[in-house]
C-alpha cells in the first residue's frame, strides 16, 4: 500500500499543468527587438478607481518565469504616461518588471520604469461590453534595479516592450 501511495505521488505532472486559472487573455510585444508573449490578467487597484494588467510568461514545465505589471491604470480611452511608482502614491500609472527563477517562487531580475524614455505609455482603444475585453496598446522602457544572484553580470541593464497589445477580460463595471 506505501508504494502505490509513493508511485502516486511521484507521477510526472503534464507540461503547463502548474500555469493558474486566473487568465482572461494575452499580450504581445517586442521585448528588446525579440517577440514577447504572455498570458494576461487584470485586478482591480487598492483605490477602486484603478485597475492592473498583468503579463505573466511560463516554462515549458509550467513555472512562472517573468511578470510585467502595468498599473494605476484608468478605465478611459486616452494615452496614459507611467510614472516612477515609489510605493507611497497609488494614484499613478507605472510598470515594472520581474524575473522569477527556480519554481517560480524566487525573484531573480527586477526592473523599474526608465523616467529618461518619452515613450512609457499605455492606452486602452476598445471594450467590448458584450465580450467584457478591452483590448489596448503599451509601451514601456525599464532599467535594471536589482540584479538576480543566478547569473550575475547577464541581465541587460535595459529592457524596452515596445509595439505591445493586449485583449484581456475585465469587470464591467470598471467602464460604466
Amino acid at each position: 500500500m506505501l508504494l502505490l501511495v509513493c508511485l502516486s505521488s511521484c507521477k510526472e505532472e503534464e507540461p503547463g499543468s502548474l500555469i493558474p486559472d486566473i487568465y482572461t487573455g494575452i499580450g504581445n510585444a517586442e521585448k528588446n527587438g525579440d517577440s514577447w508573449s504572455a498570458l494576461c490578467r487584470t485586478q482591480l487597484s487598492v483605490d477602486s478607481t484603478r485597475f492592473s494588467i498583468v503579463l505573466d510568461t511560463y516554462s515549458e514545465e509550467g513555472y512562472w518565469r517573468e511578470s510585467l505589471g502595468i498599473g494605476g491604470i484608468l478605465p478611459i480611452f486616452e494615452k496614459q504616461k507611467f510614472e516612477l511608482f515609489d510605493g507611497s502614491n497609488s494614484s499613478i500609472t507605472s510598470s515594472s518588471y520581474g524575473t522569477l527563477l527556480d519554481d517560480g517562487d524566487v525573484l531573480g531580475d527586477y526592473y523599474i520604469l526608465d523616467t529618461t524614455s518619452i515613450f512609457n505609455f499605455v492606452r486602452i482603444t476598445d471594450y467590448s461590453s458584450q465580450n467584457t475585453e478591452i483590448q489596448g496598446i503599451f509601451s514601456v522602457s525599464l532599467v535594471l534595479e536589482r540584479e538576480g544572484n543566478q547569473t550575475p553580470g547577464k541581465a541587460p541593464e535595459k529592457l524596452v516592450f515596445s509595439e505591445g497589445t493586449f485583449t484581456v477580460k475585465v469587470d464591467p463595471e470598471w467602464f460604466e
